[in-house]
């Protein structure tokens, strides 16, 4: 009776701890989760004054329905760390709002339930599972009091830098119920296609765009901005005609907010046209009115922010920087002005040169971006001329600073006497004429064209059926227009929200990949840089043959064929890696769980039963030994 008692209380003792161990961890886990102190140097954990703001600021309730597979979290080991963080982050937004203005549902949308058609019916975009069949979710449907719903088709893992970032945005619009108008005029680049009969998306930058603003494109024939155009957006006009040239002075006179990109040399035309065709119109008879001028005879670079590429050489190829392709970070970056604080890495293609005009107190000139380190110019012909190789051995440094971009605020005069339509039977239909500004105008100058291309900033390949939210943002390209246009239109209360992607931010799941991943990444990255290098001479080849048709030889064609042959093997290669690594990985991730749930709580459970036993047996020893000494005395 007394050993089945004591048997009892062991048995009572040891469920008692796992109870209380079980509960601990859960408790840890739901107050962990939502109360971690945040010591990011990014405070990636935490919500930016900006959305604190606008959560203080909500009319109506906000109802957030999160779409999430239980499958993905265990079928996906990035998903498995990222879903939980994103579920967390969602729960600061509603902690931080008053008292019922958020509301959040989880729902798993089972496939064939009626749940998964809501999901297809609102938008979100289905995953693949272990199977290949696109059957999971991971997204989220905002709603309010109005009939506009905004959805993001799917969080992705890469864009996690920007998960602040698209949530507030979509709550701001959401509380306001406003979309601002964007006119647009980019007779040269095709920022919006207009192929008919062809599914061609517009680009990156303007579905970024478009996603907070109603974008109404214009011609650069155009001679009359309209009063509702919030914000102006031109790039790279072929030519300042007339018509434009005044359409562009009295929308300035208006107090009108424009974004004027202008570029030297632009690479994009180059590549859809010809070299000859690389460049903007001269619109200094413009920036010179308003207070700085452009130099559109030479290239900038820079030694320091060159990027580092792959050149031809006569001891063969090596990796040497190219100072007209920029990296600028914050030393280059104005960290002082709203509109550009936190942006922290731009990348610029063979940019032009701004210089301030305006003398002190007439116009408030603003830098935004500049180069000082090593920085140089070039003639512009100089790049029709020679290729990549040649350009870096002929710059040198002139010790000046060269500015990029610039903010110009102030009032300005007209450069017409009178509405240039006057006396014709248009005049009628135009607003008044203007001699000079009846509001200040704030105009931002960029003075490249090649920073709006996706490829140069941004990684495109989840944007199918998700181009806002499949973008991920390598460089801040993206981030200064979107933040020049909220500037500008005045939603200044969004320009706090910045990029908090930490390269040391890893999951468990990210943690084992990148354990595996390394076991390879020798040959791997030999293969890698193999099929880069083929790569980048096959595009050499096609451009040797492309600008001039008879330099096709037998012996060139013959090293084409060889190099598409090796490209094609290296490929094969590479996804062979992956592969394996994918294999080692969940090899790696099941053991790990094995071992969580089975393995440890056996080892626990075996060494309290066994303490449990030695103390039993401790204490009979004690007690026989007490009983002996008992009988001797």
């Amino acid at each position: 009776m007394v050993k089945s008692r004591k048997f009892l209380s062991l048995v009572l003792f040891i469920t008692l701890l796992l109870t209380a161990f079980v509960s601990l961890m859960i408790t840890s886990g739901l107050w962990g989760g939502n109360a971690k102190l945040d010591m990011t140097d990014n405070r990636r954990y935490s919500l930016s004054s900006a959305s604190e703001k606008i959560l203080s600021e909500l009319k109506s309730p906000i109802l957030i329905r999160v779409y999430l597979s239980n499958a993905l979290t265990k079928e996906n080991a990035l998903y498995a760390g990222y879903a939980p963080y994103v579920l967390r982050f969602l729960k600061k937004y509603q902690q931080a709002a008053a008292k019922d203005k958020i509301k959040i549902e989880i729902i798993n949308p089972e496939p064939y339930s009626p749940q998964e058609e809501e999901a297809k019916t609102a938008g979100l975009k289905p995953l693949a599972d272990s199977s290949g069949q696109t059957s999971l979710y991971f997204g989220a449907v905002f709603s309010g009091d109005g009939q506009q719903n905004y959805v993001i088709p799917n969080f992705i893992v890469a864009r996690s830098g920007y998960l602040e970032n698209d949530i507030t945005r979509i709550l701001a619009k959401l509380n306001t119920q406003e979309r601002p108008t964007v006119g647009l005029i980019s007779p040269m680049l095709p920022l919006i296609n207009r192929q008919y009969g062809k599914a061609i998306p517009n680009w990156a930058i303007v579905a970024q765009l478009q996603n907070d603003y109603n974008i109404v494109e214009f011609s650069d024939k155009t001679v009359q901005i309209p009063a509702g155009v919030k914000v102006l957006i031109v790039v790279n006009p072929a030519e300042l005609s007339p018509l434009l040239l005044y359409a562009l002075d009295q929308y300035v006179l208006r107090g009108g907010k424009l974004l004027i990109i202008s570029d030297v040399f632009s690479e994009k035309q180059a590549e859809l046209y010809t070299a000859a065709s690389a460049g903007s119109a001269d619109l200094n008879k413009l920036f010179r009115n308003w207070g700085f001028e452009e130099d559109y005879q030479t290239v900038s670079g820079s030694n320091g922010q060159g990027e580092l590429m792959l050149m031809d050489s006569p001891d063969g190829s090596r990796v040497k920087k190219f100072p007209f392709w920029m990296l600028l970070n914050k030393e280059q970056i104005n960290q002082q002005h709203p509109l550009t604080a936190g942006l922290s890495r731009i990348r610029l293609k063979t940019p032009g040169k701004l210089s301030p005009l305006s003398p002190e107190g007439k116009v408030q000139i603003t830098p935004l971006l500049t180069i000082n380190t090593e920085a140089g110019s070039l003639p512009q012909q100089e790049f029709m001329l020679r290729n990549q190789t040649e350009l870096a051995n002929i710059f040198q440094p002139d010790s000046q600073t060269h500015i990029l971009a610039l903010l110009a605020e102030g009032s300005f005069d007209s450069l017409f006497t009178r509405n240039i339509l006057a006396n014709t039977q248009f005049e009628g239909q135009m607003y008044a004429y203007l001699p000079s500004s009846i509001a200040p105008a704030q105009i931002i100058a960029v003075a490249d064209s090649d920073f709006l291309v996706a490829e140069n900033w941004a990684d495109t390949t989840e944007t199918t059926g998700n181009p806002v939210y499949g973008l991920s943002p390598i460089f801040d390209n993206g981030s200064f227009i979107l933040r020049a246009v909220d500037f500008l239109s005045g939603k200044t209360e969004l320009l706090g929200l910045n990029n908090k992607e930490n390269s040391n931010f890893q999951t468990v799941g990210q943690a084992v990949y990148n354990n595996v991943f390394n076991r390879h990444a020798n040959e791997y990255n030999k293969l890698q840089q193999e099929l880069n290098t083929r790569l980048s001479a096959l595009q050499n080849q096609e451009k040797t043959i492309n600008a001039s048709p008879t330099a096709l030889s037998t012996e060139l064609a013959g090293k084409m064929e060889e190099n598409k042959n090796r490209i094609n093997e290296l490929k094969k290669q590479l996804k062979q890696k992956e592969y394996l690594v994918k294999r080692e990985n969940e090899q790696r991730l099941n053991n790990i769980v094995t071992l969580n749930t089975i393995v440890i709580p056996a080892v626990i459970i075996a060494l309290l039963i066994l303490t449990a036993l030695w103390l039993r047996r401790r204490r009979f020893k004690q007690t026989k030994e007490m009983l002996n000494e008992a009988s001797a005395d």
